[in-house]
């Protein structure tokens, strides 16, 4: 499956005299990432422990991505604002000096970390009716939930979480916190 040709890639690139061992290492540490579950007997995360506890029903994953993307969409228009303004006020163009992956990621960490932990959901989640709680209390989460859940979103390999048989993210998983519905 997607492990298998990841390995295989990363292989391919190996024998073919490729120096950019990055992208080898990468390749066959997403390969077993991908693999390494398929060996296992269903195995369980807390989060999905807890979601067949309280027999909740997790929110279809077309919901959360349409949720994604209307939030990543008002990051991104907060972060061209930020930019544009910028790039007026000092005549500079960020976009040029620096990543502009990396130049987002503080919009993100802070539009996600004030939002899910005053409100337990963001714009985006909020459209769909979902939030977000802990698997530890059932309800809202601690500041150190929000925190690890934000930065776990920065795993490149996140979204694939979505594709499996899994009904969580990794970066659910990690933080130990779920996506429901609003009662």
């Amino acid at each position: 499956s997607l492990g298998i040709i990841f390995i295989l890639s990363s292989i391919k690139l190996l024998f073919d005299g490729s120096t950019e061992y990055i992208m080898i290492v990468s390749g066959i540490c997403f390969g077993i990432l991908f693999i390494y579950p398929s060996f296992q007997k269903e195995p369980k995360t807390d989060s999905e422990k807890f979601i067949e506890q309280e027999d909740i029903d997790v929110p279809i994953w077309w919901k959360r991505f349409l949720g994604f993307l209307i939030d990543f969409t008002i990051i991104v228009i907060i972060y061209i604002v930020f930019v544009v303004t910028v790039g007026k006020l000092y005549d500079v163009n960020l976009d040029v000096l620096y990543n502009p992956v990396l130049l987002m990621s503080p919009f993100m960490i802070f539009y996600y970390v004030i939002q899910e932990f005053l409100f337990n959901t963001t714009i985006g989640k909020s459209v769909f009716k979902l939030m977000v709680i802990s698997v530890n209390t059932g309800e809202k989460l601690t500041l150190s939930d929000v925190i690890i859940r934000t930065l776990s979103r920065f795993i490149p390999f996140d979204v694939f979480f979505f594709f499996s048989k899994r009904p969580v993210g990794l970066h659910d998983m990690i933080s130990k916190t779920v996506v429901v519905m609003k009662v």
